[in-house]
């Protein structure tokens, strides 16, 4: 079939891309690969009768490497392509190849991409990946300065990873100190936010010389109210 297709035998449809390149294919191949197609081509819209369809979901290069999986069976995931690759295929209803996709990304979740990957996961409901980089984050919180893009986290999946009871950290002298880095990568938008996340900060098991030397001392606390969090937790340490 794919060398029927380079050799445009029997083609009868043609996919124009958005850098006005063609490629020539097989109705019955389109609609047995993708359920998108599938409709276009039977639901006796306009759009499913004509010779030549537009495809813009993606870029050129995307949309030619899920064509050529639809003839091969083949198709190489890589870090560049694969956010584009699971979009594709979530636009085309491709499920078998949405959840090679999520195989991918399961097994190559690491300190550069969890973050990323597991926003990835939420937007595509992409569920095991959504918990293996979920876990992953708990796993190495103590590590969050080394967690590439832990700063674009939204104020409630922040929140979610604070608030676990799974979170992976020695002391709560770390939860501090991440929140706290969270908030002054966004200062301007973020301060107002940090009373909301300041309770689930277990301040009486931070150690007394965070809570004297830093935490009591940081303006931030000070500016928003949060102040007696840790003058309640050095009472209850001394007392």
């Amino acid at each position: 079939l794919h060398k029927l297709q380079e050799k445009e035998v029997m083609t009868d449809v043609t996919l124009t891309l958005p850098d006005q390149s063609a490629i020539p294919c097989h109705k019955v191949v389109l609609m047995a690969a993708s359920p998108f197609f599938e409709t276009m081509f039977q639901s006796g819209l306009k759009e499913g009768a004509e010779q030549n369809i537009k495809l813009d979901f993606a870029d050129s290069d995307i949309i030619k490497t899920l064509v050529e999986f639809f003839y091969t069976g083949d198709i190489e995931l890589t870090e560049g392509n694969i956010k584009e690759i699971v979009a594709g295929s979530d636009f085309l209803c491709c499920e078998h190849l949405e959840a090679h996709c999520e195989k991918y990304l399961i097994e190559t979740v690491d300190l550069s991409n969890c973050i990323s990957y597991y926003q990835l996961g939420k937007v595509f409901d992409l569920k095991l990946l959504i918990n293996t980089a979920f876990d992953f984050i708990l796993f190495k919180f103590q590590k969050f300065r080394e967690i590439s893009d832990f700063n674009i986290l939204t104020e409630d999946e922040l929140v979610e990873v604070v608030s676990c009871d799974q979170l992976n950290a020695k002391n709560e002298d770390v939860v501090f100190e991440a929140v706290v880095h969270w908030v002054n990568a966004d200062p301007d938008a973020r301060e107002e936010v940090f009373p909301r996340i300041a309770p689930l900060i277990r301040f009486p098991f931070c150690s007394q010389k965070a809570l004297t030397e830093n935490i009591c001392r940081n303006l931030l606390m000070q500016k928003t109210g949060c102040i007696d969090f840790a003058h309640e937790a050095l009472w209850s340490q001394f007392h």
